[in-house]
């Protein structure tokens, strides 16, 4: 039986805040807090920007994500994970997932995304709103943490990683996307934020591996 300790591993104290720590650098301060794309203004402060796929398919939610998704139980839901990288350094471990009762209806395009950005195909649909930002530090222990830590085993010496996440709506569907942000932007300088509702993609977005790159 998990004891009261692992469940605090399992689950995150989301707040409506960001909130204040002395350990946090205002530039990092300002990635996590920025409005707009995220995708647009990585972009902006990178020459190379991709990003990496790094699973897709039915999952159940996490504890701390399902009710906020608005489900009554914990059900298989659509799930994705990638990494947003600038200049071939991680930068962002993106996490999304989608009320599966609407999703061929009301994401279509998320079946096809592949190595595309996820936002930009949402900031240019005038159809999807998107709920306020949530705030949370995510142990080691946090199944987001996990997840990372089996493709970069190297973040697992950092004790804490800033998080943020949202609900897009569009239609009747809902979709929690949750980003976790990662030591890289502790020094890349944050660019002005981009509005959400004209994001301007400021480069070409490079969706092929560098191993793909390499073969062509």
């Amino acid at each position: 039986m998990t004891g009261a300790s692992g469940l605090k591993g399992l689950r995150a104290v989301w707040h409506a805040h960001l909130p204040h720590d002395t350990a946090m650098p205002l530039n990092q301060r300002r990635w996590i807090a920025g409005e707009g794309s995220l995708t647009a203004r990585l972009m902006s402060a990178s020459s190379r920007f991709r990003v990496q796929r790094l699973a897709q398919g039915p999952q159940l939610p996490f504890a701390d994500e399902w009710q906020a998704l608005g489900l009554i139980r914990p059900v298989p839901a659509i799930t994705r994970e990638v990494l947003l990288i600038c200049d071939e350094v991680p930068a962002v471990f993106a996490h999304t997932i989608v009320d599966p009762y609407r999703a061929r209806r009301d994401w279509p395009f998320l079946r096809g995304l592949g190595n595309r950005p996820l936002g930009g195909a949402l900031f240019v649909d005038p159809r999807v709103r998107r709920d306020p930002f949530q705030f949370a530090r995510l142990s080691i222990n946090h199944p987001l943490r996990q997840a990372l830590q089996r493709v970069f085993p190297a973040f697992a010496s950092v004790p804490m990683l800033p998080a943020r996440r949202s609900v897009f709506r569009r239609g009747g569907g809902a979709m929690l996307v949750t980003e976790v942000f990662l030591p890289d932007l502790l020094t890349r300088a944050a660019p002005a934020n981009i509005g959400a509702g004209g994001t301007r993609l400021p480069r070409r977005i490079d969706t092929h591996s560098k191993e793909e790159r390499q073969a062509s």
